[in-house]
């Protein structure tokens, strides 16, 4: 929530806390009483403790991958690496000794989507190559562990933008609850209170008092500059 939100929810706290102090004034008023509960039900959901807002406050940064997933592809992808370098260099393939000429170090400092792009080149050349990288001991189990782990990344680089997509619409949530709760006191609540302004006018007032929205977020006007002095 930004500042104004929260401005906007303890008004609603404000007025809803005046209308329960009050509840003994209006037991046989049904439409107040049923507008209250539905306000209640909007300002739970808003509380900042609410699941929803937890969720909306802490939105993953999006394309974070975890260090412990890159070494892991960086290691499994450097050990198929250098055994396609050996058979390069063997069958004097100029293209394969440039697809495979990588290290672990490397495969670690590449940026996240060229590091995606490099493992699964490698993986696509060794599966070319699984007979004869057969000979050097690289097991159709060691290419599938490098799979996994292309996944593995692949899939924490997608996730977190799914999550912040997710925080965009609790948001969105957040707003449109915020815009229920001012209908319901503008076209309901605002007009059953009428009937309270001569017969209980402290309730009335007190009411009103907690109606005002007071915008945290407003900044105060700055200072004129003082005038340069005259010479």
């Amino acid at each position: 929530m930004n500042d104004s939100q929260r401005a906007k929810l303890a008004m609603l706290q404000t007025t809803l806390r005046v209308l329960d102090e009050h509840a003994d004034l209006y037991p046989t008023n049904k439409a107040l009483g049923n507008a209250r509960l539905e306000l209640a039900a909007l300002v739970a959901d808003l509380d900042p403790t609410a699941e929803r807002q937890q969720r909306a406050a802490t939105p993953q940064k999006p394309g974070a991958v975890k260090q412990a997933t890159k070494q892991t592809l960086a290691e499994r992808a450097a050990a198929v690496a250098a055994a396609l370098l050996a058979l390069a260099d063997e069958l004097r393939d100029i293209r394969l000794h440039t697809d495979s000429d990588y290290s672990e170090r490397q495969l670690r400092r590449q940026p996240d989507a060229d590091l995606l792009r490099i493992t699964q080149n490698l993986h696509q050349r060794a599966t070319e190559h699984a007979k004869a990288l057969a000979e050097q001991g690289v097991t159709p189990e060691e290419l599938t562990e490098l799979q996994a782990a292309i996944q593995a990344f692949q899939q924490e680089q997608t996730t977190p933008r799914a999550l912040t997509a997710d925080g965009k619409a609790q948001k969105q949530e957040i707003d449109a609850d915020l815009r229920e709760a001012a209908a319901l006191l503008r076209n309901r609540i605002d007009k059953f209170m009428v009937r309270y302004q001569r017969s209980q006018p402290k309730f009335h007032t007190a009411y009103e008092s907690a109606r005002q929205t007071i915008n945290t977020a407003a900044r105060s006007p700055k200072a004129p500059k003082p005038a340069a002095p005259l010479v």
